[in-house]
């Protein structure tokens, strides 16, 4: 739904397909442009993980408009893909028929129709290679609209289309795991240390303060990555 939810919740998900040779695509379905974040980085709101306001004409640069923190956004997303093994070119914007040309092209909120409309298109475009691929998002239970909607798509098309969704995972937040009849990801264990450390690098992508560069830490400003850093695992519904 936004970046950084592919690192906070299903990272290690992620990574472990990754390693495991199969080839991985995350798209984006939102702009993301509507974070409270936004506000701590152009100096309009306290930062409790900054610990306190920011003043962009001392800090060297000016404050974001949408479209610029749509982009600081992203570019974090595709830092932190590379890391959980996902290159660049498999990180989509939106439909796969009409990819949105930038970020800010998206939509800033979610539906259930804009969500099937997106599942739809990636399922057609990858139907002349492969009958099915397995579609991985958020619960459709969860308290934020956008997860939920995201959700309730991929749920209807898993019953509605079998044949194309019969293969659907729903990602939960680690305080939800209950209501969600959720249960831990497995990690094999040869490999379980690399894939948490893989999403606790992810997570660092998300902090990285450079202005000049056009890093902006917003995902450290936005949400705590708590749970990438301890390598709480991730926790999913169906099998």
């Amino acid at each position: 739904p936004h970046q950084d939810d592919e690192t906070l919740w299903m990272g290690q998900v992620i990574a472990r397909h990754a390693l495991a040779g199969r080839e991985v695509h995350v798209v984006l379905v939102s702009n993301g442009a509507s974070s409270g974040a936004r506000a701590m980085v152009n100096g309009d709101a306290d930062s409790n993980w900054w610990g306190g306001y920011h003043y962009p004409p001392r800090e060297g640069y000016a404050p974001l408009s949408l479209g610029d923190f749509a982009a600081a956004r992203t570019r974090e997303l595709v830092a932190a893909c590379a890391q959980l093994g996902v290159p660049a070119e498999r990180v989509h914007l939106g439909r796969a028929d009409t990819p949105a040309p930038t970020t800010a092209d998206l939509p800033g909120t979610i539906t259930a129709g804009w969500a099937t409309q997106v599942l739809q298109s990636w399922a057609a475009h990858f139907a002349p290679e492969w009958s099915s691929v397995g579609h991985y998002t958020t619960w459709w239970g969860d308290d934020h609209q956008d997860h939920a909607a995201l959700g309730a798509a991929l749920r209807t098309l898993n019953t509605q289309t079998p044949a194309a969704f019969g293969d659907a995972r729903w990602l939960v937040k680690p305080e939800q795991r209950t209501a969600a009849g959720a249960g831990v990801y497995g990690l094999p264990p040869a490999s379980a240390a690399a894939i948490v450390q893989m999403a606790r690098r992810a997570g660092w992508c998300y902090r990285a303060w450079q202005p000049r560069a056009g890093c902006y830490a917003i995902g450290y400003h936005s949400v705590s990555f708590a749970g990438p850093e301890s390598g709480t695992p991730n926790y999913i519904v169906g099998a």
